[in-house]
């Protein structure tokens, strides 16, 4: 199969933990390789506000990734500008031929799909082909559409309590959900979403968890990870990974920590906590600095820079706790790395992190935000090193499950299936699909 992905808004070569980078671009660019690794051709579009014309690099063995610079900013302007967007691919000399001679076309967020849409809206209303035949507009009406949304923003407005999300976004789902061929949900909560909030149809929505990088999240002497990382001191180690924001629930650590803190000095003593990553959203990593400061746990935390996945590894395995008190998580890319890396974790009872973190197996979940049940968790699971033993023994026993390797397998079987049943039509507003026997 020849398969182009599309993840416009971020891209699979940024560092996780930055800006909109995230599990997103860690599925994106593991999928590539492991496709390519499978004998499939793959391609890689994305958009870039800092690059001054279009590029392309090789982003792995086999993989070429596609840059198109665009005047957006942010992905909501991205997302405003989708039809600008799709109308340049589709004239571009070199990207709308890949698009044309694709089986698969698999967009990955929900700007990517609203491309993805006005790209097949384009290719309905196409002139007959020319020199340089705009996509879709050959012989075939097109590759067929499989959609990945990562979140949902009805279901993040839903967790969230609160209307955050834009209207653009709410209704180029329910759009997409409509207009693609596949929905691919990383997990069974996720698919009822799609059914529930989208009004997906059922018989085309398909469930792949994503995979973890087992080579590399591994289990491994806490104490050689510690001398690693340059943490040879600690006596506890808590981890928080990832982008700090609110929906990844930054603020109730914090004042969980604080809560420890004055509640539990003893422990608290005996206790670092380390948040890798960069501030994102709405976030201020200087706000949230000198908010840990000004708090009882100020002594307590430590901020750094996002980190590579060879190092961070050896955080995992340097934590006697991973903590992810995200307020909504479509799969959670942080509690998966940390189990597979035998670490005990400890996270919110929300989306795909139910599905990761089993209580009693690898970690626990909370079911609520309240700072004070965060933190009698927190003191609770840090003393007591036999539950936490068990936890990391039951953690380790999941490294297959969430392997790539066993996702590889549910990610080719859809998108053979998708290939293979001649959906390279486009769909109208109704959703009906033509086949094309192409």
């Amino acid at each position: 199969m020849r398969i182009v992905l599309l993840s416009l808004h971020t891209s699979p070569a940024a560092q996780p933990g930055t800006g909109d980078a995230g599990g997103l671009n860690v599925y994106v660019s593991h999928t590539a390789a492991h496709l390519v690794r499978a004998g499939h051709a793959v391609d890689i579009i994305t958009a870039d506000p800092a690059a001054d014309c279009n590029a392309a690099v090789d982003l792995d063995e086999g993989v070429r990734l596609h840059i198109l610079a665009v005047d957006a900013t942010t992905k909501d302007e991205m997302g405003e500008e989708a039809g600008a967007i799709a109308r340049r691919i589709a004239a571009d000399p070199e990207l709308a031929p890949l698009l044309r001679g694709a089986d698969v076309v698999w967009a990955h967020y929900w700007v990517s799909g609203l491309v993805a849409c006005d790209l097949r809206a384009l290719a309905r209303t196409a002139p007959a082909p020319g020199p340089v035949p705009p996509y879709g507009s050959a012989r075939q009406s097109g590759p067929a559409l499989a959609m990945s949304f990562h979140t949902i923003a009805a279901v993040k407005d839903r967790d969230l309590g609160d209307a955050r999300e834009p209207a653009l976004r709410l209704d180029a789902e329910l759009r997409i959900a409509r207009e693609a061929d596949l929905l691919v949900a990383n997990t069974a909560s996720e698919a009822a979403d799609m059914r529930d909030l989208l009004h997906a149809d059922p018989a085309r929505i398909r469930v792949v968890p994503p995979g973890v990088d087992t080579a590399t999240f591994r289990p491994g002497p806490l104490q050689d990870a510690r001398r690693g990382i340059g943490m040879e001191s600690a006596d506890l180690l808590v981890l928080g990974v990832g982008r700090m924001q609110h929906v990844k629930g930054t603020d109730i650590l914090l004042e969980a920590l604080a809560q420890l803190a004055a509640t539990e000095p003893v422990l608290a003593a005996r206790t670092r906590v380390v948040m890798l990553g960069g501030a994102s959203g709405e976030a201020d990593a200087t706000r949230l600095q000198e908010r840990a400061a000004a708090s009882a746990a100020g002594s307590l935390i430590e901020f750094r820079d996002p980190v590579p996945a060879s190092v961070l590894a050896d955080w995992y395995r340097a934590a006697d706790l991973v903590v992810v008190p995200s307020r909504s998580e479509s799969f959670g890319f942080v509690a998966a790395e940390a189990v597979a890396s035998g670490t005990p974790v400890l996270a919110s009872q929300v989306g795909g992190l139910a599905h990761i973190v089993r209580p009693g197996v690898s970690g626990v979940l909370v079911a609520d935000r309240s700072p004070y049940t965060w933190a009698g968790a927190i003191a609770a699971l840090l003393a007591d090193p036999g539950l936490r033993s068990r936890l990391a023994v039951g953690a380790t026993r999941m490294r297959d499950e969430l392997s790539w390797e066993t996702a590889e397998a549910g990610m080719l079987g859809v998108l053979t299936e998708l290939a293979a049943a001649g959906t390279r039509g486009t769909t109208d507003s109704r959703g009906t699909t033509e086949r094309s026997d192409a």
